[in-house]
Parts: structure tokens; sequence; C-alpha cells
């Protein structure tokens, strides 16, 4: 069986960079427990997130609903490198710290950890933006039951047009149904061999950046650490 575990993603995509910003936080507690953390759709902010699973089906005159809604995990990563409004959203109190890592990467991790099933459970894609006149049709055109496990990840890589400017990834696993009684599913992974670079916030205070690169050091990331040089004034122009 042909597996489709990259979605909506070329050949060069699988190791072009994403990224992602992490409260300094969760960030450490990353590096402290080696173990990254994915969470059930129902905990993104767009209620139209997961619309195709936690919808209903007729089946034989009967109306009923899909079990695998409940046994889904995801994280979201972007193509963007930095935006203002990246930092201001995800770093509120100007303590987060962006990682830099690409699909090939997070994807074998993930799969490392899922072992033998790993080709049936394990996806990672970038989004695609519709209108919303076009969700139901696009939506209906999924083979939600497709046995390499695909349309189950396919259903969470379709957001509205009003959401492009996010240029998301999404890492999926898909759980077994009826055990997955927990809102978040955490896989181990090496991070040096994940995360090739961390770039803090530009807001935060010199003697702070460097107390938390002190502590990242100290807990064995080995990779490029950086400051973000966004908000840094440009150098004095000299016209003739």
């Amino acid at each position: 069986m042909a597996y489709r575990n990259y979605i909506n993603l070329s050949d060069i995509e699988k190791d072009k960079p994403i990224y992602r910003i992490f409260p300094i936080a969760r960030f450490i507690q990353l590096l402290t427990t080696k173990r990254l953390t994915l969470v059930k759709p129902k905990k993104w902010d767009d209620p139209f997130e997961n619309l195709l699973l936690s919808s209903r089906f007729a089946i034989g005159g009967e109306i009923a609903e899909m079990s695998v809604r409940d046994s889904v995990y995801g994280q979201c990563w972007t193509w963007h490198r930095e935006t203002d409004a990246m930092w201001r959203i995800y770093s509120p109190n100007k303590d987060g710290v962006r990682l830099r890592s690409t699909p090939r990467k997070l994807l074998t991790a993930l799969k490392k950890e899922c072992g033998e099933h790993s080709d049936v459970k394990c996806f990672i894609g970038a989004v695609e933006y519709i209108a919303k006149r076009k969700m139901e049709r696009t939506f209906k055109s999924i083979d939600i039951f497709r046995t390499d496990g695909s349309g189950i990840a396919e259903s969470l890589l379709y957001k509205r047009t009003e959401f492009s400017h996010e240029k998301e990834v999404r890492i999926i696993y898909s759980g077994e149904d009826g055990k997955c009684t927990s809102d978040i599913f955490e896989f181990s992974l090496d991070i040096s061999d994940t995360f090739d670079r961390i770039l803090f916030d530009p807001r935060m205070s010199e003697d702070l950046r460097k107390s938390y690169t002190e502590a990242v050091k100290a807990l064995g990331f080995n990779s490029e650490i950086k400051r973000s040089t966004l908000y840094d004034p440009p150098k004095q122009l000299t016209f003739r």
C-alpha cells in the first residue's frame, strides 16, 4: 500500500523550515521532558476546526456520530519565519521563544514514537484555505474511511480564507478509538535532531534573555540560539 503521510507538501517543502512560538515556560518543559504535546482540535479557536469529524452521518436510516473525532490530536506550525503579529499573539508576555524545524523532522520523531503502525497514525500537512461556501463540498469529497488513515488527517487541513495569513502546517496523530480519554498526546523526541535553532522574543530584556540562554544550554540544547532583531532600530543613514 502507498501511504500518504505528507499531505499538500512537495518533496522540497518536506525539508523547508517551519516555525512555532512557545512561551518560555513551555519550552523549558519541553527541554526537561523531551516530549512534544499535541492537543485535540476542539482546543483550537476556530469553530470550523474538526468540522467533518464532528458532523453527523446518516447510516441505514439512522443518524450517527464518528467516534474518531475524539481520537485525533494536532499541533500547528507555520511557514512564516517571523512577523509582528506572531510575537504579539503567541508571546503576549514578551517571553516567547521561536523554534525552527522541518516537516520531515517532526514527522520522523512522531513516527519513531508510534512504531509499527505509524504509517496509518502519523501525518503532517500544509493547510489549504478555501471560501466558506466551498467548505461543505470540499469535506464531502474527502474519503474519511481511506485505509491508509490519511482521510482523517486531511479533514483537519482546511480552513477559511480569512485565516490564510497564518500559513499553517499541522502535525497530526490519529489515535485508537475509545482509548484517547486525555485532551493531550505527548511523544518523545531528540531535541537537537528535531530543532536546529531558537529565537528569543525581540522585546525580552537582555538580562532575562541571558538567564534563559544559560538555562537552555544547561538543559542540553546545543543548537543555535539567537535573539530576534525585528524591532531593532535601523542604522543611521547618510544622504548626499
